[in-house]
């Protein structure tokens, strides 16, 4: 048929009968683009999700697993109706470390809903961020990373799906699932889907022990349709390494011989929020460059309880508290300001930034943008596990705590180990911090001059 009888062909046509060949034709469109998406084994759901039940997608860097969830949800959106009362008969929600997470990631990411569905579309109003589809189905987005967080999570509103996007990297995963669970009441089944990178945080742990989760795994070196390139790099960097089977293999590795901090010891001696406290501190851990922006710079806060308790061997005495982890990659002038958004935010009595190997530099730029800070230095006239040694010691007591859950810090404390790289900044400064607030006070200042 040429283009010029196909013209006069669809002139002739009616209203309706325009109308019903555009939705054909929509449709025909919709499952061609749909059919070409061919799954990894581990991104195939189960037959079935109990109520409240969770499939749990664990894979190592590049697997595919938020394509999986992004497709689920799609796909569940597509199917019968979870409640004829709501629109579209879906009300969802995606839960991610933050809502900028939720929204690049699980959204407009190449593996996000809109690689899967063009037709969503994401929105933002007075009631929050939404993804909506033509169907007038919605998912609104959280995240897990705030006080402030957890409070949206509360009044969230009820869900028949909700999907946790790497979870495990989420610093209040308890109360998201706890809060999440309590909204997720929308239709015959509603239910849990998770991706994540492995962590042996207890949550997770607890997750894969429950009977009604359904756990698939997939490994890196599998990922083949991530480009090959990608694969090798990816392996060249973990292989080899105690990371390995996590990162690669997305599986749980086990507590690391050789470090000073454990999982376990992590979670017993976490608490949930922050008590009073008589004293704070942010600590910098600087980078030695002060024009490099690729160096990680750590920024941690912590505090002094107000009260003295006893810690395990009896001792009455005030715990520390770790509160906050604001590092990141970031300019020099970035972390400087960061580090004083924390000092008045949290009516911090100091900033104290060790200035070993040409790290003064962030005094500087501290005290031009604002000279107001008390700003503190400290030195280091001891070797790193020197210095480390004595804070995981008041861990071991029960004196000293991570309020909520800091994922990359507990990361970096769980698989540091002396002699085999150099400490992360995020431990070196948890490490000054608590350094000053419980060991210096208390004598033990052999570590700093």
């Amino acid at each position: 048929m040429t283009a010029t009888n196909l013209r006069e062909r669809l002139s002739g046509l009616t209203e309706q009968e325009a109308d019903l060949l555009e939705t054909k034709l929509r449709a025909k469109l919709w499952q061609r683009r749909w059919d070409r998406w061919t799954p990894y084994p581990w991104q195939v759901p189960p037959d079935a999700i109990e109520t409240h039940g969770m499939w749990l997608q664990l894979g190592g860097r590049g697997t595919g697993k938020t394509d999986g969830c992004a497709r689920y949800m799609v796909s569940h959106v597509n199917g019968p109706p979870c409640d004829d009362r709501v629109p579209g008969g879906h009300r969802m929600a995606i839960i991610a470390p933050t809502q900028g997470d939720a929204v690049e990631s699980a959204v407009n990411g190449p593996s996000g809903l809109k690689a899967h569905d063009p037709r969503v579309v994401l929105r933002t109003t007075t009631g929050g961020t939404h993804v909506r589809w033509p169907s007038g189905a919605e998912a609104k987005l959280f995240g897990a990373h705030s006080p402030d967080d957890v409070e949206r999570l509360r009044s969230g509103g009820n869900r028949c799906l909700v999907w946790l996007e790497e979870a495990a990297a989420m610093r209040r995963l308890g109360p998201a699932l706890t809060h999440s669970a309590m909204g997720l009441r929308v239709g015959p089944n509603p239910h849990y889907i998770a991706s994540t990178t492995p962590k042996p945080r207890k949550e997770i742990r607890d997750l894969i022990a429950r009977g009604d989760v359904i756990t698939t795994k997939g490994r890196t070196r599998d990922a083949i349709h991530l480009p090959e390139m990608m694969r090798t790099k990816l392996v060249a960097q973990y292989a080899g390494t105690r990371l390995e089977r996590q990162e690669l293999d997305g599986e749980l590795i086990d507590d690391i011989e050789g470090a000073l901090w454990s999982w376990g010891l992590l979670d017993a001696t976490r608490v949930g929020a922050v008590p009073p406290l008589t004293r704070v501190v942010v600590a910098v851990d600087p980078s030695v460059s002060n024009t490099d922006e690729s160096d990680e710079m750590g920024v941690i806060v912590a505090g002094l309880g107000q009260q003295y308790i006893p810690d395990r061997n009896g001792t009455s005495r005030q715990h520390g508290y770790v509160i906050d982890d604001l590092s990141a990659r970031m300019a020099p002038v970035e972390a400087a300001r960061t580090a004083i958004r924390a000092y008045h935010e949290r009516q911090a009595d100091a900033i104290v930034a060790e200035v070993n190997n040409g790290g003064d530099w962030i005094g500087t730029v501290i005290r031009q943008i604002d000279p107001t800070v008390n700003y503190q230095t400290v030195h280091a006239s001891r070797g790193k596990l020197t210095r480390a040694e004595p804070v995981a010691a008041l861990f071991e007591q029960g004196a000293a705590h991570i309020v909520a859950s800091l994922p990359t810090l507990e990361d970096q404390l769980t698989t540091w180990v002396a002699g085999e790289s150099d400490s992360p900044d995020r431990l070196d400064a948890m490490v000054w911090a608590l350094t000053l607030l419980q060991l210096a006070p208390a004598g033990n200042s052999a570590a700093v001059v």
